[in-house]
């Protein structure tokens, strides 16, 4: 079977438990995460050319892959840090307002956070990754009514934005 005929059936691959760590730089106020498999996550205080990185905070967090079951196609998600449920705290927020577009439907917002987390660099969660965990999670019935995935680009700020970062990988199992 090709990979274009496939009717993929993703599941989790490369399943790592650890944190995310979020880091602030004073100097220019922007703002980093990234991944950490250690048993505690660090938190030194650097310097990286204009940068003065100081520990933020850290939340338990999953990092994984998605591998199709059928075709063995792969797709890496190494650009994505974390999982962050919205909790809808702002409703300027474009994250808010795609979980609120039909509020008939109750849908749960997953928030695919990445490293650059000011996206001074505008770099984000590549499409790709975002409509693989969308497929992920909406299962073989296509329905995006439980749960959507969106690029943490849409949050209106990172200050204001209010999330629960998912820990587990049983995700779908939980709501």
């Amino acid at each position: 079977m090709s990979q274009t005929d496939c009717r993929h059936k993703w599941m989790m691959a490369n399943v790592r438990d650890g944190y995310l760590v979020t880091e602030g730089c004073y100097h220019c106020l922007n703002r980093i995460s990234f991944f950490s498999g250690e048993p505690v996550p660090p938190v030194e205080s650097y310097h990286e050319g204009d940068h003065f990185w100081n520990y933020l905070g850290s939340a338990q967090a999953s990092k994984f892959d998605l591998r199709c079951g059928a075709c063995g196609t792969q797709v890496p998600l190494k650009e994505l840090m974390a999982l962050m449920l919205c909790v809808g705290c702002d409703p300027t927020c474009g994250v808010y307002k795609v979980g609120h577009s039909d509020r008939e439907r109750r849908t749960w917002v997953y928030v695919a956070l990445c490293a650059d987390t000011s996206h001074a660099s505008g770099a984000c969660v590549p499409d790709e990754g975002v409509r693989a965990l969308n497929a992920y999670y909406q299962g073989e019935s296509g329905d995006p009514q439980r749960i959507t995935v969106v690029p943490c680009r849409l949050r209106r700020s990172v200050d204001s934005c209010q999330g629960i970062v998912l820990a587990d990988t049983g995700l779908t199992e939980l709501y």
